[in-house]
């Protein structure tokens, strides 16, 4: 089975890197990557003061909206772009904690009932558009 998955990456032009296992810092790139990633995350929790309990939904978002941006390794195309071949629409990104407002049809209720609930925006929603 390992010579098929070595020829399938001949096939399809894909380099195989063989590294030592628990032994990230072989990996220079993806290790930048993730202290990118890291530093971003420190520094909105800081700037929102919002409690450390929040990190997963930070770097969540930080990931989503990193792959939604332009980099120079890339031409000034984005991740998402150099993978599916298409611009991303970024209309749907808010401000990483900011007042959102989310509808909520009550079908108990009369005219004067708030038709929307205030909340704060920690991230999008990768199932929904």
């Amino acid at each position: 089975m390992f010579n098929n998955f070595n020829e399938f990456c001949e096939d399809y032009g894909i380099k195989r890197l063989i590294m030592v296992p628990r032994s990230p810092q072989q990996n220079g790139m993806v290790e930048r990557k993730n202290r990118s990633i890291l530093n971003v995350t420190k520094n909105i929790l800081k700037t929102k003061k919002m409690p450390k309990e929040f990190w997963a939904e930070t770097v969540d978002y930080t990931i989503y909206f990193s792959n939604r941006y332009p980099t120079k390794n890339l031409n000034d195309m984005t991740s998402q772009e150099a993978w599916s071949g298409r611009k991303p629409n970024v209309s749907h990104l808010k401000v990483f904690e900011s007042i959102s407002y989310v509808d909520v049809h009550d079908q108990v209720g009369t005219k004067l009932h708030d038709k929307s609930k205030k909340l704060i925006f920690v991230g999008c929603d990768k199932k929904s558009k």
